[in-house]
């Protein structure tokens, strides 16, 4: 019987041993894996930004196109030539005077 107590004994050893090391590493690979779905989150938050970020961009962009449609399909160019003159270039018809209001907006 001591035979046999003897025998066990590093049996035993070798199975702690072995399940310590089992038991590392499931740890390593569930520590893997929150810190990769850690990662993918922020991923994603990062993604969902740029992603609001281009939508509003495409929301300018489309509002700037249907009004530059709507200067190619007006019938008066003469209208949208003046405007532009007036506004832009602040130009005057001949014995125009303009008067600009310099006081406060309150």
């Amino acid at each position: 019987m001591a035979q046999q107590n003897q025998a066990s004994q590093p049996k035993k050893k070798k199975t702690r041993s072995s399940s310590f090391i089992l038991t590392l590493a499931i740890i390593a690979v569930i520590g893997y894996f929150v810190i990769s779905l850690i990662s993918l989150q922020m991923e994603k938050a990062e993604k969902e930004q740029q992603l609001a970020q281009a939508q509003t961009t495409l929301e300018q962009k489309k509002e700037r196109n249907e009004e530059l449609q709507s200067v190619l399909d007006e019938e008066d160019d003469s209208a949208y030539i003046e405007k532009v003159a007036r506004d832009v270039l602040g130009y005057v018809l001949p014995g125009e005077r303009v008067y600009y209001d310099i006081s406060s907006g309150d």
